[in-house]
């Protein structure tokens, strides 16, 4: 039995090649015989795999369902505000003095409370906080500095202690890589069923 595993590994040998320069996830196996020249080579596709830290800490099942749920509840509106944001700054910017930039962010506002102010209402103190911080992590800016460079210093120090009031910061920044990580893996998570569904 042992001479005949040793004469099975002797006549077969195999190489085994993960991700080759062909294809990323590409699995490539070729088998190769040693007294013939024949090469027989098998290609399989494999599918992504998203590899995360595990917890430091232990996480209740029940509070990450509930802020899955509600990441997944802000999550649109982060992204929408992101692509508007860059749509409003375009037009912004051709402005050329304060008082018409003023009058087009009293328009812009308007019509973002006639669009959004039924969902907003709906909306907890903590998926506001949460929304707040997508919008960060989509616009690379906190929402104090939006409200600064859009409102001026006045309003944004008002609504920063208004947000104070409420147990939020909107100085804060997003940090995926430890303060918020678990946000951050709902989101790629979001953005996977995302790609999959298209």
């Amino acid at each position: 039995m042992k001479f005949g595993i040793f004469l099975f590994f002797i006549t077969i040998s195999v190489t085994l090649f993960s991700q080759t320069s062909k294809r990323d996830s590409l699995l490539y196996l070729q088998l190769t015989q040693p007294e013939k020249t024949d090469t027989i080579t098998y290609y399989r596709e494999l599918e992504e795999i998203d590899v995360y830290p595990r917890p430091v800490y232990k996480i209740n099942f029940r509070r990450y369902a509930r802020l899955v749920r509600k990441i997944r509840k802000v999550y649109p509106f982060a992204v929408e505000a992101a692509a508007e944001l860059e749509v409003y700054n375009e037009k912004y910017k051709e402005f050329e003095t304060e008082r018409e930039r003023r009058k087009y962010v009293r328009q812009v506002e308007k019509e973002l409370f006639a669009k959004h102010e039924d969902d907003f209402k709906r909306f907890t103190i903590s998926e506001g906080r949460y929304l707040m911080l997508l919008i960060d992590r989509e616009t690379g800016e906190t929402s104090y500095d939006l409200i600064k460079e859009l409102k001026g210093s006045l309003p944004a120090l008002f609504w920063q202690g208004f947000a104070l009031i409420f147990g939020n910061d909107l100085r804060e920044d997003y940090d995926p890589y430890y303060k918020h990580f678990m946000i951050e893996q709902i989101v790629l998570m979001i953005k996977k069923e995302n790609r999959q569904q298209e």
